[in-house]
């Protein structure tokens, strides 16, 4: 029996996949086969024809890991295969784990999801929009909803950011106000630094790091312990994959490699900075389809997670939550800038996660990757 085509039929096999993450009931339920074996086949033909350097897919179905599979390798010059356990740069997968951690402060009471962002951040007090070729008063101030749902009028230019090799994210944040906002808080939908300023309000709010405050209330809590802002370990250099980007005459050619990851970063940059692994996500994933808990140890509840999964932008004709895109029937998903993403689907009880490492043009693997894998979960 080839194990990719079936749900694992007795728990200790997803709990050695994953960790001992979850799974405590044994499950007879399979994927439909021929769509297994053809995203297989898609897979390791995307490899084979150079698209990626190598992949790693995984889908779960509730509580039961049905596919999880690597292809490839993760440094094509030393030949080291893409292993399940490899770290990845995950990019924006980092900001729907800075929305779970900034919740569990909201559901303490910490802060409301309209208050002033000033409260905590002086800087942001005074702050100013463009307007044509004039700059006015902001009409309402940034509050973490903003934040969240890309709202805030921040954008992804670095034009004038306290960025260097020494600025804290304080200095970020305070460099980042000075400059006026694209459009009026709330009134526009633009993709930007907005949960990288959330992540400094975290900070402020609670006296330490992000690095800190995210392991406190998800890391340890979920066992994730191959997420991190930088890989703290040197016997886990080998772990980590490198970026490639595709060569015009066809090909790939490195583009980042291990060196930057392995020191701890001037900022905890939280809408970019995470490593993790394909298994370490699954649990997150699995800790959202399951309303905010996982194997005992509750992050969010329930009511929570369905506030996040909310479209939070309905007025403006746009579907975010927060931290994510939403469809209002149970689905939440995100990707990174390398070719990373995920889904979580509470109305259809399933969750994927997929991982390359990809740097400009982005080839259709992850395409063929849910193409086929949302086929196996819905002929099964």
């Amino acid at each position: 029996m080839r194990r990719f085509h079936y749900f694992c039929v007795a728990s200790i096999l997803v709990v050695s996949g994953l960790g001992g993450a979850f799974a405590k009931e044994a499950s007879a339920a399979r994927l439909a086969n021929d769509a297994v074996e053809d995203l297989e086949m898609a897979m390791k033909n995307e490899v084979r024809e150079e698209q990626v350097s190598g992949l790693i897919g995984l889908i779960g179905w509730k509580g039961e890991i049905g596919y999880f599979e690597s292809h490839g390798q993760r440094d094509l010059d030393k030949e080291e295969p893409m292993s399940k356990d490899s770290l990845l740069r995950i990019y924006s997968m980092t900001k729907p784990i800075v929305a779970v951690t900034a919740m569990a402060l909201w559901e303490e009471g910490k802060f409301k999801l309209d208050d002033p962002i000033h409260k905590y951040l002086p800087e942001w007090k005074t702050v100013r929009v463009r307007e044509g070729q004039k700059q006015v008063a902001a009409k309402r101030p940034v509050t973490p909803r903003h934040l969240m749902t890309h709202s805030a009028g921040l954008t992804y230019d670095r034009s004038e950011l306290a960025m260097g090799p020494g600025a804290s994210l304080e200095d970020f944040s305070k460099s980042m106000a000075k400059r006026p906002l694209v459009f009026h808080p709330g009134e526009r939908y633009t993709y930007g630094y907005s949960i990288d300023i959330l992540g400094r309000y975290l900070e402020a709010i609670e006296g330490k790091t992000l690095d800190l405050i995210m392991g406190e209330r998800v890391f340890d809590k979920l066992q994730m312990s191959d997420t991190e802002f930088w890989v703290k370990n040197p016997e886990d250099r080998s772990r980590v994959a490198l970026v490639y980007s595709r060569k015009n005459a066809g090909g790939l050619r490195k583009v980042m490699g291990r060196d930057e990851v392995m020191r701890r970063p001037a900022r905890m940059m939280g809408g970019q900075g995470l490593m993790s692994t394909a298994g370490d996500y699954a649990k997150f994933c699995e800790m959202l389809l399951r309303k905010g808990e996982l194997n005992g140890q509750r992050i969010l509840k329930e009511g929570t997670v369905d506030l996040m999964f909310k479209n939070h932008l309905k007025d403006i004709g746009k579907s975010y939550g927060l931290g994510g895109r939403v469809n209002e029937q149970g689905r939440y998903e995100w990707g990174g800038a390398a070719g990373t993403r995920f889904w979580v689907d509470c109305g259809k009880g399933h969750y994927a996660v997929f991982m390359i490492q990809n740097w400009g043009a982005k080839p259709k693997t992850w395409d063929i990757f849910k193409k086929y894998a949302e086929a196996a979960l819905e002929e099964k």
